[in-house]
């Protein structure tokens, strides 16, 4: 069909939109890049926070390990062969032994000073030899030392302690209390320097406005030299501080970013803080560029959404109206268009495509559909002779032999099958009359077939009796099982029909031990279903087909291999929807 713009005006207009269209492809994009900005302003912001954390954490980490190595190597100079020698068995050495000893002791001390640049000195308080060792002098023994260092309280919460304003690690050997009556044998104290704790705390700061904050309840060490400030730092800290997270605070109205760690060896939280416009003030000055182009994305919005209402919202809506008339069966819908654009043209062969369809339908479907009801009603008004000639035989013999309390339920029996048989007014019934009808149908056989046989018929599950189905689809199947696999069975034969609901989906399974189908005649029979030709038993795919047109494709009927060897079919009807065709 050759569609050119002398024909289809419409065309024209297509240019200009195109470009109204590539103009919007702008919109994504600034709307994507305010993510990206607003995104990029807080993954700093954390970043820069974890930063902290890390620094702050893994120093204080660090220092943890330095002094908890630095308490292992004094607990090992407790066992020092001559600090033991010297305090507990002093008679038992001359002097020259005793000296030597002490210069031994020294030269060990001296090692553990010598080992961390946090240590001051290292001391060895000996009551025995009345004499303080330590790693660069040897002093008379200092009681009122000795007796601070001995009773500073055993705490799990601190290991380093504050005597007289200066820092110490204290091991008292043995360990005693205050009010033991025998005293230790001696005291090895490390003194740690707090000039090199700063200077070390001094290395993690960056500029001159940030700072650290060493606080423990034994001492306080600061970068700083403002003491109102580190008071405020050091509040805050003790009252609204979050381990492990950064936090925004406030102090003499400038804001800051602080972020605090702890260790229960120290006794002590370590807090970093940092103003928060030397972090992130360098970027401020895009955000007035965002703030722009955000408003101008959503002028072009606004224009856009207009423009995309008037001329393709609507226009679709009442395409959209139309074809829902359709799908509730109206084929007289018209459509029209004033603007001489795409949608007019749409709308035209919509129009010409909606007459077509109707023609089709007319001429095709219905004419389909009424041939093949023709063949449903020339199905149901059959009856097999095969079937009368037994039942008339049936009942000659009752009469016969003066049966008449079976001859006449039979008879009953029969009126039912016959009279639903033959009623012709409807192509759909309930699902509890066609269960009932091929019930009754079923306790026929059972009296023809008499002790050859054995039927077991499931009650219909509720619910489900008011769903309406096509007629004559479980007789016909309960028919064929007599017919094709009970019918030459001496005794013993069996037929099950289980009634199952699973959902919104129906099952209704017909299943003999008959002998007379095959695998290979089963094997055609699903071929047969499964491509709806060839099929000879043109009953059974009678019924598939009717099945898949009143519920759909997953509907129908299926058959395969019973376990007790004869054929299992089933019934399948998904009425999710109350059904409505393929």
């Amino acid at each position: 069909m050759n569609l050119n713009l002398t024909r289809h005006p419409w065309k024209k207009n297509a240019l200009r939109r195109l470009i109204l269209s590539f103009i919007c492809i702008l919109l994504p994009l600034y709307i994507l890049s305010m993510i990206i900005y607003n995104w990029g302003i807080r993954t700093l912001q954390d970043e820069i926070s974890k930063s902290m954390i890390s620094q702050v954490s893994g120093y204080f980490s660090g220092l943890e390990e330095e002094f908890r190595r630095i308490q292992t190597l004094q607990y090992d100079v407790l066992s020092d062969d001559n600090l033991n020698a010297l305090g507990a068995i002093p008679d038992s050495l001359n002097d020259i032994e005793k000296m030597q000893s002490i210069l031994r002791l020294q030269q060990r001390l001296n090692a553990i000073r010598n080992s961390s640049t946090y240590i001051k000195d290292v001391y060895a308080y000996i009551p025995a030899i009345q004499k303080n060792v330590s790693a660069l002098t040897i002093s008379s023994f200092n009681q009122k030392e000795f007796e601070k260092l001995r009773n500073i309280p055993l705490t799990l919460d601190s290991q380093v302690m504050n005597v007289d304003g200066s820092m110490y690690l204290s091991a008292v050997y043995p360990f005693s209390t205050p009010s033991s009556k025998r005293g230790p044998l001696f005291i090895v104290a490390i003194e740690l320097s707090k000039e090199k704790l700063e200077e070390h705390l001094k290395l993690m700061i960056n500029s001159p406005d940030e700072g650290l904050i060493f606080n423990s309840s034994q001492f306080v060490i600061t970068t700083s030299h403002d003491a109102a400030f580190d008071k405020e730092i050091s509040a805050h800290m003790s009252t609204n501080a979050n381990i492990g997270n950064a936090q925004k605070l406030v102090i003499h109205d400038k804001h800051y970013l602080a972020v605090y760690t702890s260790s229960d060896f120290f006794g002590a939280v370590l807090s970093k803080y940092v103003p928060e416009n030397a972090v992130f003030q360098p970027l401020q000055k895009y955000r007035s560029w965002f703030l722009l182009l955000a408003a101008v994305a959503l002028i072009i919005i606004v224009i856009y959404s207009l423009y995309v209402y008037k001329y393709i919202h609507k226009p679709l809506d009442k395409l959209v109206k139309a074809f829902r008339k359709i799908e509730h069966g109206d084929f007289d819908v018209r459509i029209e268009h004033a603007i001489n654009d795409e949608f007019q043209y749409i709308y035209k062969r919509f129009n010409v495509m909606l007459g077509n369809l109707k023609s089709l339908i007319d001429q095709v479907y219905k004419q389909q559909i009424l041939t093949q009801k023709a063949e449903l009603k020339q199905l149901q008004s059959q009856i097999n002779p095969h079937f009368l000639y037994n039942n008339l035989f049936i009942l000659s013999t009752m009469a016969r032999l003066g049966d008449y309390e079976n001859l006449e339920q039979f008879t009953n029996q029969l009126g039912e099958y016959f009279q639903f048989v033959t009623r012709n007014s409807s192509d759909e019934v309930p699902l509890w009359k066609e269960v009932n009808h091929a019930k009754v149908y079923a306790e026929i056989q059972t009296m023809r077939f008499s002790n050859r046989l054995r039927v077991e018929f499931d009650d219909l599950p509720d619910n489900i009796g008011h769903v309406m189905v096509p007629r004559l689809i479980l007789q016909p199947i309960i028919e064929n099982a007599f017919e094709h696999g009970l019918e030459r069975k001496p005794e013993k034969g069996i037929l099950r029909v289980r009634l199952l609901k699973f959902g919104n989906e129906i099952q209704m399974i017909v299943e003999d031990n008959g002998e007379e189908l095959n695998g290979e005649r089963i094997a055609s029979l699903k071929e047969a279903l499964s491509n709806q030709e060839g099929l000879e038993m043109t009953g059974i795919l009678n019924i598939h087909q009717r099945i898949r047109l009143k519920f759909g494709h997953t509907s129908g009927l299926f058959v395969e291999r019973s376990e007790w060897g004869g054929m299992k079919a089933t019934i399948v009807i998904d009425h999710t929807n109350g059904g409505g065709g393929v």
